[in-house]
């Protein structure tokens, strides 16, 4: 089975990388910022104005009086075409045109199988045995488990409120204060859109699966602070989300290590970043914490996924997750990789084949870089 259209969200109010914009903080749900055309903020991102009615009136005015002068002239003997299925001409399209082609390229290879004994979802992409994640589905013993955890949160309300708040659609902001990064870096933020919304799609598609209650309705003491996202509760998309642009952000400093000599303090800072953002949505009381453990992994893989179509040498790491209901999340413990504690084994890895599409955006942000340091 694969995907190849989108699904639905709640609209943001921001903007993303096409304009220079920092990412929307509307929604209320992980994916926030996706609509109903599940472009989320890239949708009409690059197109151009409509004319007021005077103007179009003014031209066509224009239009009649002048064009006398070009209807005597010969026609062109050559008119050069576009070069067919050229990366370039991406280039030349609108930002959520743009967009509209990194979705279907990256869904065309998304598969899953669904499994009933015991319930599971197992993810793979690209060729056979291409797995990247096998989630099975919580007990509910497991998340009456989670219930004390997450009432231990709740102190937290006061000092986190204004960032889930502002983290209610994607927090794009967060993470350019970690990279610096300025309204020059348009595809740098285009690419964090588009890491956005993949990680949102992949996500939707395990929690359709999972139909998992959310805490509001398993334990009556964990009143959400939020509206309560219409859509299951395991895996957290907003840590699916977080992850996912975390690995391919890192990705990028590793390559940028000339304009970033503190590489590794940041790219330490992206995943701490990514753990703060999954647990705001468990003090905020929409999520377990087995459901950021279940989207932190999910999110590794789609980053990864993302990286290696972008050209970039790394391979997908494989995982498989048992939640274990007494058990809280913590990114010390999720960078360990297999972890039999917490219910999580590595099952292997494989390659992703590279895209155009996505080497061409890869290029565009690398070129940022070079042009903001004044190396050409």
């Amino acid at each position: 089975m694969s995907i190849l259209g989108g699904t639905g969200g709640t609209g943001g109010t921001g903007g993303t990388g096409g304009t220079g914009g920092t990412g929307g903080t509307g929604g209320t749900g992980g994916n926030g910022t996706l609509n109903f055309t599940g472009l989320g903020a890239f949708l009409g991102a690059g197109a151009d104005p409509v004319y007021d009615p005077i103007l179009v009136q003014a031209l066509q005015i224009t239009e009649q009086s002048i064009t006398h002068v070009a209807t005597h002239s010969p026609l062109p003997q050559t008119i050069h075409p576009l070069g067919f299925s050229k990366r370039e001409n991406m280039a030349l399209w609108a930002d959520w045109v743009r967009s509209s082609v990194y979705l279907t390229d990256f869904l065309k290879d998304l598969n899953w199988e669904i499994g009933t004994r015991p319930e599971r979802v197992t993810l793979s992409y690209g060729k056979r045995n291409g797995v990247f994640a096998i989630l099975r589905r919580p007990t509910m013993k497991a998340f009456a488990e989670q219930l004390p955890l997450m009432r231990a949160y709740l102190d937290q309300r006061p000092d986190r409120a204004a960032e889930v708040m502002t983290q209610l659609g994607f927090p794009t902001p967060y993470f350019a204060m970690i990279l610096g990064l300025q309204s020059f870096n348009r595809y740098t933020f285009e690419l964090i859109g588009i890491t956005q919304v993949l990680a949102s799609h992949v996500a939707m598609v395990v929690k359709h699966h999972m139909a998992c209650r959310r805490p509001g309705r398993t334990g009556a003491q964990v009143m959400p602070m939020i509206p309560t996202p219409a859509h299951g509760s395991f895996p957290s998309a907003h840590a699916t989300e977080a992850y996912a642009v975390a690995e391919v952000l890192r990705g990028l400093v590793e390559q940028q290590r000339q304009h970033y000599t503190d590489f590794r303090q940041r790219k330490a800072l992206l995943g701490k970043l990514a753990e703060r953002i999954a647990v705001n949505r468990t003090v905020a009381g929409v999520h377990y914490p087995i459901d950021s453990w279940a989207g932190a992994i999910l999110g590794r893989a789609v980053g990864q996924i993302i990286l290696a179509k972008c050209g970039v040498n790394v391979s997908v790491d494989a995982y498989e997750y048992s939640a274990q209901g007494q058990r809280d999340f913590y990114q010390k413990e999720f960078e360990k990789g297999n972890n039999q504690d917490f219910g999580v084994t590595r099952s292997g890895h494989h390659a992703v084949a590279r895209s155009e599409v996505f080497v061409w955006l890869w290029g565009k942000v690398a070129d940022e870089f070079d042009l903001h340091n004044g190396s050409v």
